[in-house]
């Protein structure tokens, strides 16, 4: 018997026992440079955005509320905080967003950029709200113990498919131990009401070349809406529409085409 083989050593478990140790070294290098790549990041770079988290200002839900509110409440009113050309429908006073007072005619678009004119109004109504909001999360944050440079804010609103977004601009410095810096604040808020503006402009496109629109053929369409048309006296029609989950609305009045009383007896 050969004693010569029975003391030869195993290289392969040795070449399996090198592979292992050079896999492990690679992903702690790995490991190292994602730490480093996220230290440089918020340490160096900054993120401009701010988001909840502790020390940072934190105005999401209280301008959602806001922004919730005011969108209910434009929306009962044809998109105006207080509409002088309107008509009171259930002590509402529901703006006329196509008119004609001319007998055989079709009406008149009072408002041709409606998601525009929406905004501008919302806007105006959340103003002080956004301000307000602003400025309890800076008092929060010192109450925590932060030592907080505030800047006035400023603001802008994106409204898009489901969603409206608050752009805020309030350049804010929070210290504790060390100081951080921020500029922006974007408060981003699940809502219809950019698609149900749409559809509200399509049916006063229709009041507009027609004098009458088709809600039923819309409804179709748009399963997740109730487009409602209710015939008023003088002609004038009230148009409700309605998301079907978060229940916000947006109606206006429209009087187009109106015939002159009797005018049905004559034919």
């Amino acid at each position: 018997m050969n004693h010569r083989s029975f003391y030869k050593p195993n290289i392969v478990n040795k070449n399996m026992f090198k592979n292992k140790r050079g896999q492990i070294t690679l992903f702690v290098i790995i490991a190292i440079l994602i730490v480093g790549i996220a230290l440089i990041f918020f340490l160096w770079i900054k993120p401009n955005y701010i988001q909840s988290s502790s020390g940072k200002p934190y105005l999401d839900q209280c301008v959602e509320d806001s922004v919730n509110n005011a969108v209910l409440e434009l929306g009962k009113q044809g998109g105006y905080k207080d509409p002088e050309f309107s008509y009171l429908y259930q002590s509402e006073k529901t703006a006329y967003l196509c008119y004609t007072e001319e007998y055989y005619k079709q009406c008149i678009v009072q408002e041709p950029f409606l998601i525009q004119h929406f905004k501008e109004n919302l806007k105006s109504r959340i103003q002080k709200d956004v301000e307000s909001c602003y400025e309890n999360s800076v008092e929060e944050l010192r109450r925590e113990g932060y030592d907080v440079s505030q800047g006035i804010p400023n603001f802008e609103i994106e409204l898009q498919p489901a969603k409206t977004i608050i752009q805020i601009q309030a350049p804010t410095t929070v210290t504790k131990e060390t100081a951080q810096k921020f500029n922006k604040i974007n408060v981003e808020i699940n809502s219809p009401i950019y698609n149900i503006l749409m559809i509200a402009t399509s049916v006063l496109q229709q009041e507009a070349k027609y004098g009458d629109s088709d809600v039923t053929s819309m409804m179709v369409f748009y399963p997740d809406l109730i487009i409602n048309k209710l015939k008023q006296g003088e002609g004038t029609k009230i148009y409700i529409i309605e998301d079907k989950q978060s229940k916000i609305k947006f109606q206006f009045a429209s009087r187009s085409l109106v015939f002159p009383p009797g005018y049905n007896l004559v034919q």
